[in-house]
């Protein structure tokens, strides 16, 4: 044995767990491939000679993103959620036969795991996986589980552009280039005639078009037989015509615009009051007034409502949810959560670090809502939930906006509904769109979901849910010809806080609403700040002054602890909606970096935490709180002040520890 399978449970900061994850797999499915498990794999399967461990690679890959589960933690349902319903969803196979050496591999890699690591649940997993060989291609597929946006996830291409210039030009239009979606309503099969390009794009569009057009030919010459579907794409590109779509009309004298009847309709005649469209404004009032002036008490890592709270605040609401599980977390109220996220979202609620965090309300953007109309708040808070809310607001691993998993779910939505008659059939709905965020859709009156009683020891109960005309009307009017780029993969953009991105589009239907949410802006203190830096039991205090940068705090941090400063690093901390912002090291060429960043440009407040990671190999952790802020004026000054416990050595035998 000689991976550390529990790397990645030493990782507290997901980023950085994804970046070492692809290392740990590579030296994972070496020593699988030179075992005896994966040279018989190998000896069966010799076109995989070349591709082994891809399956694995999504396995892990998924799990941890998906299922909050690392190697070691993994168990027998996390892996038929994987197989059975994430693979189908988020895997493209080129060559429908590829679906054949999926299982083999898994299950031979799983005996290596049982062999090698005495892993404890490889036996289940072993046994699982052999039942789900047979049905597996025909699950992998199965064409409703077709979706362009798995042509997103560059993870699992199973093939190679040989030319790396035309897959770097066609990742940066994949990033860069706005498209616009004209179909007239949400189809589960998107054509490319769909596609309408605006004119000022159009140079732009053909260079991609013609990248396009050598992709279909190196498909077509690489896989002639094996892949029709490749001769299909490049005489559909070929056939390819372009729909003209007007100029954006100036938004500064609002006029309605030229559309649909119908949906201009539904909107004009919809009235905006505390329970219509839906729920959504007296419930998340509801939500303001329990945390109140006061603010609340929040627990665990993730800083969430206290347990106790829940049922309590479930109650107050206009459609309590029910449950019947015995210790109700605050993601088995779907309707909680999907509040909570919006109370970060718009920054009205803020975490107050101390002996124990507090939520409390900000009097500021609590003052100006209270001067805002039904109207103005109703829109606010879509486009928190829609354009700005990430999961990782809620403390879960945020990986792109709560917007793409809702447009997701909502373009694969039959028209006639959706019922699950049991809780299996409504398991999908927990990754799109994720429970909160259907409960949203109807606290916002997009879908009519009906919801029944809980089965014994089982939570909530999702019965139906169908499309209502007020949420085809919006959505499709809001997101019909507008681009976002942080629509496709939110990590790959800035975090971007903007709450007038739907304005200019909908305020001819609405004209009541004028005001927007303005975040405050975080002031520069000049002075001495003193923080407290700690790694388990020990810990320094240091003092640096305003003007200095991160780069000069990481080298008293490492002096503090006598660490050779040979190793790239980071800090992170969690902006005031709950998002986590990183500054790396020079070296990593991104920004921002530690050295053009100063201590006064953070904004932080007395209690704010931030961590500090040094060396990626070895993790080292390191936590600083802010204990105060000195009026001293002492410009490049820098000291260590005080401290605790003996310093750990830097390259320690790990399994001291």
């Amino acid at each position: 044995m000689s991976v550390n399978l529990h790397q990645l449970d030493q990782i507290k900061e997901y980023s950085q767990a994804i970046a070492v994850l692809g290392e740990f797999v590579k030296e994972l499915v070496i020593e699988f491939s030179d075992s005896i498990e994966g040279t018989t794999y190998l000896q069966t399967y010799l076109s995989m000679t070349e591709y082994v461990g891809s399956w694995i690679d999504h396995l892990l890959y998924f799990g941890y993103v998906y299922e909050s589960v690392t190697l070691p933690q993994m168990g027998m349902s996390n892996v038929e959620v994987i197989v059975t319903q994430i693979f189908p969803q988020k895997i493209s196979l080129l060559d429908p036969a590829e679906a054949n050496m999926a299982i083999p591999e898994l299950i031979a890699f799983w005996q290596f795991l049982k062999r090698e690591y005495q892993h404890p649940q490889a036996h289940k997993i072993i046994k699982l996986l052999k039942q789900v060989k047979s049905k597996f291609p025909s699950i992998m597929n199965d064409q409703r589980n077709f979706d362009l946006a798995k042509l997103s996830l560059t993870r699992t291409a199973k093939f190679e552009l040989t030319n790396e210039a035309k897959l770097n030009k066609l990742q940066h239009y994949q990033k860069s280039t706005p498209i616009n979606f004209s179909a007239t309503s949400p189809k589960t099969n998107t054509s490319f005639n769909d596609f309408a390009v605006d004119q000022e794009l159009l140079p732009g569009w053909t260079e991609l078009e013609q990248v396009l057009q050598e992709l279909g030919k190196e498909l077509l010459t690489e896989f002639p037989q094996e892949v029709p579907s490749a001769q299909e794409f490049q005489q559909h590109l070929a056939n390819m015509t372009r729909k003209q779509v007007q100029p954006i009309p100036d938004m500064s004298q609002p006029a309605i615009p030229q559309g649909r009847p119908s949906l201009i309709a539904i909107l004009q005649q919809q009235e905006i009051t505390q329970t219509t469209p839906g729920s959504i404004l007296q419930d998340f009032q509801t939500l303001l007034d329990f945390i109140g002036q006061e603010g609340i008490t929040v627990g665990g890592k993730r800083n969430l409502i206290p347990q106790k709270s829940l049922a309590q605040i479930n109650q107050q609401l206009v459609e309590p949810i029910q449950t019947d599980l015995q210790r109700p977390q605050q993601k088995s109220y779907p309707t909680i959560n999907g509040l909570y996220l919006l109370l970060r979202a718009t920054g009205m609620g803020k975490l107050q670090q101390g002996k124990k965090t507090q939520l409390v309300l900000d009097p500021v953007l609590l003052n100006d809502w209270q001067q805002m109309n039904l109207t103005e708040r109703y829109f606010n808070l879509l486009v928190a939930w829609l354009i700005i809310a990430n999961e990782e607001m809620l403390g879960e691993r945020g990986y792109m906006t709560e917007g793409t998993r809702c447009l997701q779910y909502w373009s694969k939505m039959p028209a006639q509904g959706e019922k699950f008659p049991d809780y299996q059939t409504q398991q999908n709905l927990k990754y799109y769109p994720g429970f909160h965020n259907l409960a949203l859709m109807k606290l916002f009156g997009l879908v009519q979901a009906g919801y029944g009683k809980p089965e014994p020891g089982k939570g909530w109960r999702v019965k139906s849910v169908k499309q209502t005309a007020w949420g085809k009307a919006l959505l499709q009017t809001a997101f019909e010809g507008w681009t976002y780029p942080e629509m496709i993969w939110d990590d790959e953009q800035p975090i971007d806080i903007q709450f007038d991105k739907l304005q200019a589009i909908l305020q001819p239907y609405f004209p009541q609403w004028q005001k927007i949410i303005e975040l405050p802006q975080v002031e520069s203190i000049n002075g001495i700040y003193v923080f407290k830096v700690s790694w388990q039991q020990i810990w320094r205090r240091i003092a640096i002054a305003s003007d200095m940068t991160l780069w000069d705090l990481s080298q008293l941090i490492l002096l503090s602890v006598d660490f050779d400063c040979d190793h790239l690093d980071m800090f992170s901390y969690k902006n005031r909606l709950g998002r986590t912002v990183q500054i790396v090291h020079p070296y990593m060429n991104e920004s921002p970096s530690t050295d053009e960043v100063k201590i006064a440009d953070l904004p932080l407040e007395v209690g704010s935490v931030m961590e500090y990671l040094f060396d990626f190999g070895d993790n080292w952790e390191f936590q600083l709180q802010l204990e105060e802020i000195k009026s001293d004026l002492r410009p490049g000054y820098g000291e260590i002040i005080a401290s605790e416990g003996k310093a750990p050595e830097q390259y320690p035998d790990w399994e001291d520890y």
